[in-house]
């Protein structure tokens, strides 16, 4: 039963899909129609008018028809026809012609705004369609195709070859629905269930399935009957496991099971089955197998693989370029940010050259974490020489009473390793959370303040994103330099 509405809702999902296509381009059509009909009205002998206005309506006539939208079809089909003739000189374009074209093209644009609504149009289709009939010199009552076959009773001789007409015209039909609707899908499973799903309802085979090659050594059954197969229902087969997957997977070649008796054990349920390859290079994508009324219908369903070919192609290489897409905005915000991390290092750097005291220093910095560099929060800590604790200069980002903090270096066991080992310490190497004072930091980072010979303090901050260790250690060693400078001129001073 879910599968059964999975299908409907693709059925739908598609037809309405076809339609919308349609009434935005009949929105187009018309409009160049009413141009040209305004040429023509001036010009009637206007060749290249008559011809537009021959391929308008051919194309209204036929996506009309595949969008379902009958009446559209009819009205355009008749005007096909008359025009037809007039660029066969079989009839002269008048006056008369031309407003019953304007009144034709008033139809349609009605008819189209009603589908488009969903209001009923205010449009007498039976009477254009005869004024239509009898302007092309034909009946004075039109007849629906339908009718007209009805109407004709075909001989005993003539049934046979009018059978098989109608027969490759509805297969016609039935690949042509293919072409419009695989082109809005590109998830291969949705591909080869639609495809499995004309088969069944369209053609003629009794039964049929279709397989993809998955993780390159297996196939596995996607569809069958126009069924999507539940994937923990899903039969797999290793390709190399029989000589008949291999030489349609491998050597694409079509298998008949009356040449190759395996055919029938590997594919349990068909009578007298037909693997027919879905072709790719250097291998097939998959195979479907059917059971085929006629043996000579397998030219039409090699035709079907050819086609489900392209169109799984064509969805790969969506897929792909969704992917590098995807790929190429990421490695851009990469490069944005990495842009203005070093537009933000160059503009500290310059405001610290300037400083005179390491308090402005310590302020710069740790504004500059958290305004950024985009840090939750920051704080930084420097050496006391006479007591050889560390004392809190300056914190930002919420974090309170930093500047009355002093803590002995062996009390917090993360910043001691990082001023002893001068290496950078986080939340990785030791525990989730870090107490400071009454402020409690997450996903918190400490680096040392190195200078040549000693290191300073330490910078503690709060990450928001991983990626931005680099820049910290930047600003962060080079702050360790700078309170250096600042030390010699203490000493040059005195």
């Amino acid at each position: 039963m879910s599968n059964e509405k999975n299908a409907q809702d693709l059925d739908d999902q598609i037809l309405k899909q076809m339609l919308q296509d349609f009434l935005e381009e009949a929105l187009e059509l018309l409009d160049q129609l009413n141009l040209v009909l305004i040429q023509l009205e001036d010009e009637p002998e206007n060749e290249d008018s008559i011809n537009q206005i021959f391929r308008i309506v051919h194309t209204i006539k036929g996506s009309a028809a595949f969008a379902g939208l009958e009446e559209m079809s009819g009205i355009g089909r008749k005007m096909e026809e008359i025009f037809g003739q007039v660029r066969k000189g079989e009839l002269k374009v008048t006056p008369a012609v031309v407003d019953l074209m304007f009144e034709a093209m008033d139809a349609l644009s009605a008819l189209r705004e009603s589908a488009a609504s969903g209001a009923p149009a205010q449009v007498d289709t039976p009477e254009i369609l005869s004024r239509l009939h009898r302007a092309s010199g034909g009946e004075a009552v039109e007849k629906t195709a339908a009718a007209l076959y009805e109407a004709t009773a075909p001989s005993d001789e003539s049934d046979e070859l009018l059978q098989i007409y109608k027969s490759s015209y509805d297969q016609l039909a039935a690949l042509k629905h293919l072409v419009y609707s695989s082109v809005h899908l590109d998830d291969e499973d949705t591909l080869v269930t639609l495809f499995s799903k004309q088969i069944d309802e369209i053609m003629s085979a009794e039964r049929n399935a279709f397989w993809l090659v998955k993780n390159d050594s297996k196939v596995v059954k996607i569809a069958v009957d126009g069924r999507l197969v539940p994937e923990n229902e899903r039969r797999v087969l290793e390709i190399n496991s029989s000589n008949i997957l291999k030489r349609v997977i491998h050597d694409q070649k079509v298998v008949w099971s009356s040449t190759q008796a395996e055919a029938k054990e590997i594919m349990p349920g068909f009578e007298s089955p037909i693997i027919v390859p879905i072709k790719s290079q250097p291998r097939a994508y998959g195979f479907f197998v059917l059971d085929p009324e006629e043996s000579a219908e397998v030219e039409v369903y090699q035709f079907v693989g050819e086609f489900a070919s392209m169109v799984l192609k064509n969805a790969k290489l969506h897929h792909q370029i969704d992917e590098q897409r995807k790929e190429l905005d990421e490695m851009t915000a990469i490069l944005f940010r990495q842009n203005n991390v070093l537009s933000t290092l160059y503009h500290v750097e310059l405001d610290l050259m300037r400083i005179t005291n390491p308090i402005d220093l310590c302020r710069i910095v740790t504004e500059a974490f958290v305004h950024d560099l985009e840090t939750r929060s920051a704080a930084i800590f420097l050496r006391s020489e006479e007591t050889g604790k560390l004392k809190g200069i300056w914190g930002s980002g919420g974090l309170e009473g930093i500047d009355t903090m002093e803590i002995s270096i062996d009390t917090i066991a993360p910043i001691q390793q990082s001023l002893e080992s001068g290496r950078i310490v986080s939340h990785n190497d030791s525990a989730e959370k870090l107490q400071l004072g009454s402020n409690e930091l997450e996903g918190w980072i400490i680096m040392g303040l190195k200078g040549r010979e000693i290191t300073h303090g330490v910078v503690i901050a709060e990450l928001e994103e991983d990626d931005i260790t680099d820049s910290m250690s930047i600003l962060s060693n080079y702050s360790g330099i700078l309170l250096d400078n600042l030390n010699l001129q203490k000493i040059a001073g005195k």
